[in-house]
């Protein structure tokens, strides 16, 4: 009768191994579509001997999921260098369409248009109908450097938006991944296997070190601890320690990202970040887009400067005036230092009377790195020395006035110095910051007549014109060794080889991680086919059970009827 009852226990064994088998393959079936699902095996092993050495049939252990430790590692290491270049990729197309030159209405034809309206006026340096088109196209020059920038500066904002987004969606995945590690610890503490908790796991750590970079490892508990950057940790235990977005001081408006170990302790971790989504975001943001607004605020500066440095000696038709304030001012502080960007030597002013006569003409001495502006406007005063004829002053803004006191007007000469250039007197442009504000000088605004064409207040005279209009094809950036197309296109052709270069290299990343992915997906994703052939062998296993235990069962009847 014992060895019935053994036999009877044995095939019970047997059914439920078979029965868990037939569990685990339909558990698998129904998962095949399941992102991140790990397919299932049951193992079994043979139970333990009697004592006189008979067996005893089967014991199932809990079903564990097929997963390969060394290949998700390499996904984890590869999904935050693919994160980079899909992002990157992202904005640069962005940056490119902003640059765009297709439809005519770009930087570069804005800039040929102003030099083409300087070219006219050389021509006829009397006309007002040129005139108004220089006046007109400064202007749309002007605005397309404002407007580049600012969409510039506007996608700087647009990644601020979608960094919020990204630092949400981390502390997501880390609250996920800590609360997976409480549900884990509390299943397996009954000797069970978490399996479908641990496929879930991975699949939020995998979408995480899409974002950031990520060292994750188990301990012995089934605690999974998530390190991000060099050396945040996310997740430790049962703890989650969030980031956060945070203004701080610096450029205004822009997002520091900062971690959060308790309310009263918190890190800057903008610069921790080193693979992902993160990382290329605050890349772009603050060096991309802004050594491309940079290069515009170069271009822009680099125009107003040489333009005005011409303009500024130069006159239009009945240009002469008896009250002029320059258009930049210096703070008190500011005063009392040397005058910075001027040369040696000396600029010029004319004394002119109501027929454009000169009548006078001072030449106002100046030292570079010794004279501040009050030195010179003492000096403008000492060489004249008449207030009633020509006085120079320093307004309370700390910008500089120059009256004349008679019914004469006054004109500028030649200036070796730039100081007319650097105050901002008679300039055709005016900027304090480059592309965000260039914009027409305020004479020029004010009347086309004050658009410098010659030198002297001679009818006809276009040699101001014509040497700004030279301007056009003379090398004077970079230490003069391009010119200012030359310059822009350079800033075209390096962003349409930063795109060309990122493609190639996302490519060639994607493919390693797809091949990553294929491997793993060889190993643990649900073969259908596989399943169906285990199910029909667990099914006859488990008939056969069942036609073991109807055969026990007739034996223990017989062996009670008699």
């Amino acid at each position: 009768m014992t060895s019935l009852n053994s036999s009877l226990k044995m095939g019970e064994r047997a059914l439920s191994a078979n029965q868990r088998a037939i569990h685990t393959a339909g558990h698998n079936i129904s998962n095949q579509q399941t992102e991140g699902f790990s397919r299932q095996q049951v193992h079994t092993q043979a139970a333990a001997a009697d004592p006189i050495g008979l067996g005893r049939g089967v014991e199932a252990q809990p079903a564990k999921r097929v997963f390969d430790h060394f290949v998700q590692k390499k996904i984890l290491q590869e999904n935050p260098r693919t994160g980079v270049f899909h992002t990157r990729e992202d904005y640069l197309n962005k940056i490119e369409l902003l640059f765009n030159e297709i439809e005519g209405n770009g930087l570069n034809q804005a800039m040929n248009d102003y030099w083409n309206a300087w070219n006219q006026l050389s021509s006829q340096p009397e006309s007002d109908a040129a005139r108004a088109k220089l006046q007109e196209q400064g202007g749309v020059l002007a605005g397309r450097f404002r407007d580049l920038h600012g969409r510039l500066g506007g996608l700087r904002h647009e990644i601020n938006g979608r960094l919020e987004q990204t630092i949400s969606r981390i502390n997501e995945l880390g609250l996920k991944i800590t609360e997976f590690n409480r549900q884990i610890l509390n299943f397996e503490t009954s000797a069970r296997e978490a399996n479908d908790l641990r496929d879930a796991r991975d699949h939020a750590v995998d979408e995480l070190s899409r974002l950031v970079d990520v060292n994750s490892y188990e301990d012995s508990r089934g605690y999974t601890t998530v390190i991000i950057g060099r050396d945040w940790t996310l997740v430790q235990n049962n703890n989650f320690f969030p980031l956060e977005a945070s203004l701080k001081g610096g450029e205004t408006r822009m997002l520091s990202v900062d971690g959060v170990a308790t309310h009263d302790s918190r890190r800057d971790l903008t610069r921790v970040f080193r693979e992902g989504e993160m990382k290329e975001l605050l890349h772009i943001r603050d060096e991309t887009l802004v050594g491309y607004m940079q290069q515009l605020d170069e271009l822009a500066f680099g125009i107003s400067r040489e333009v005005n440095r011409l303009h500024a000696t130069g006159t239009g038709m009945n240009s002469s005036a008896n009250l002029m304030k320059s258009s930049y001012s210096l703070e008190a502080d500011a005063q009392r230092e040397p005058l910075p960007y001027i040369r040696d030597g000396i600029f010029q002013l004319h004394l002119v009377d109501r027929h454009n006569d000169i009548l006078e003409t001072y030449e106002i001495e100046i030292q570079a790195g010794m004279d501040t502006l009050p030195d010179i406007v003492g000096r403008i005063n000492q060489t004249v020395n008449d207030p009633q004829l020509l006085q120079a002053s320093i307004d309370a803004d700390g910008s500089v006035t120059l009256k004349t006191g008679s019914i004469n007007r006054f004109i500028f000469g030649e200036d070796q110095t730039d100081f007319t250039q650097v105050v901002g007197f008679n300039g055709f442009f005016e900027t304090l910051k480059g592309a965000e504000d260039i914009r027409l000088g305020e004479r020029v605004r004010e009347n086309s007549n004050y658009i410098s064409s010659g030198r002297d207040l001679i009818p006809g005279d276009n040699r101001i014109a014509l040497e700004i209009a030279r301007l056009q094809s003379k090398p004077v950036m970079r230490e003069g060794t391009m010119t200012f197309s030359e310059f822009y296109n350079s800033i075209i052709t390096e962003l349409g080889l930063k795109v060309s270069r990122n493609q190639a290299e996302m490519k060639q990343q994607d493919s390693m991680l797809q091949q990553y992915r294929e491997i793993r997906g060889s190993i643990s994703s649900v073969n259908m086919d596989e399943e169906l052939t285990d199910m029909v062998q667990y099914q006859k296993a488990y008939e056969a059970s069942a036609k073991f235990l109807g055969t026990v069962d007739e034996m223990m009847d017989t062996v009670i009827k008699m």
